[in-house]
């Protein structure tokens, strides 16, 4: 059975009620208020596809409830059309003006009434499959952005002879950290900024694609010189991000949170990072935030000059330092956020793969 589409009659009058029942009930599932506080009460349960608004109610005018209805959870978008014995075109003007759809005018006239009705509601259900469409489109959107995104990071990892495992799992220390960090301190960035921050963790290491095989491959111990080249991938990442940004001329912002972490995720708190020797809260947030899961991840990963170090060391070369790494390298909030996650750091460590 096809279900009706449904509409609210607000109107204090049994006469009038009954004649828009006799109208309007083969077509449609009819629910009925006679005042404005009743309209407003059943709102709160039913969500109808159509209001049909009485201006001279007995408890309130008609211009009142609309505006109640709409500061009402999920009312904003119902479709009002105002019905009145008023002929005043002021009155009308008015409620056009408060966002009602349309007039109806007493006596109903059936056949105007059934069109006024019919076309109101399918204007609602063309908008409300319009916006169910867009937000499909959106999501497809954003998960081509999000693959292209991890081919991107891929490309770089395989010049590092990377499996691609690394930049997964930054990916999701990075998580730890966002999740928390918004626990803690919700207004430190939005629901969106943590999302990015997240997806855009794994471009960190981008601007490895510029840095020579001799230099990036190499298995001995870099020379002074080699490491000044290593460092350049910061700036070259950076660069990367931003000529792709600027092909999207409509949103200048485009990887900003990006270009941010490939730019910036070497700078340390204390200022003795780089590329810019940056400091504190000069440091781009994204980019303290995924400082710390890429130490971690060197530090618990083996390299051809090192074993993996354990957890427990990881932990306490970046809590109480070894010199070369020291706890005034990280923002105090995203080193508290760690300390509350490293449980979940330390499972996600001893699980992975060797690559």
């Amino acid at each position: 059975m096809i279900s009706k589409n449904s509409i609210l009659v607000v109107e204090d009058c049994k006469e009038n009620i009954d004649g828009l029942r006799a109208i309007l009930d083969e077509e449609y599932e009819v629910f009925v208020a006679i005042n404005g506080a009743g309209a407003i009460n059943l709102l709160k349960t039913v969500q109808p596809d159509l209001i049909l608004l009485d201006i001279g109610l007995p408890d309130m005018d008609g211009f009142d409830v609309l505006e109640r209805i709409r500061k009402l959870k999920g009312c904003k978008q119902i479709p009002v059309i105002f019905i009145t014995g008023e002929t005043d075109t002021y009155v009308e003007e008015y409620g056009l003006s408060m966002g009602a759809e349309d007039y109806i005018r007493k006596p109903y006239v059936p056949s105007v009434l059934l069109v006024k009705t019919k076309n109101c509601i399918e204007r609602k259900l063309y908008r409300d499959n319009l916006e169910h469409l867009v937000k499909l489109r959106t999501k497809e959107l954003t998960n081509s952005r999000e693959m292209i995104i991890m081919g991107m990071s891929l490309l770089a990892e395989r010049r590092d002879n990377g499996t691609g495992k690394h930049i997964q799992r930054i990916m999701k220390y990075t998580e730890l950290l966002v999740n928390q960090i918004f626990r803690t301190h919700p207004n430190m960035m939005t629901p969106k900024q943590c999302e990015e921050i997240i997806v855009y963790s794994t471009l960190h290491d981008i601007g490895k694609v510029g840095i020579p095989d001799s230099i990036l491959l190499k298995n001995g111990k870099l020379t002074d010189d080699e490491f000044d080249v290593i460092k350049t991938h910061t700036v070259i990442g950076a660069e990367v991000l931003f000529n792709t940004a600027k092909l999207y001329q409509e949103n200048q912002e485009y990887l900003r949170t990006a270009i941010d972490i490939a730019e910036s995720h070497h700078e340390k708190y204390d200022g003795t990072g780089y590329p810019k020797g940056l400091k504190g809260d000069e440091i781009p947030l994204a980019a303290r935030i995924v400082a710390l899961p890429d130490v971690y991840d060197a530090l618990t990963s083996r390299r051809e000059y090192k074993e993996a170090y354990l957890h427990d060391m990881a932990k306490d070369i970046i809590v109480n330092g070894d010199g070369r790494t020291m706890p005034s390298h990280f923002d105090p909030i995203v080193l508290e956020a760690f300390l509350q996650v490293e449980e979940e750091f330390k499972s996600l460590s001893d699980n992975k793969e060797d690559e």
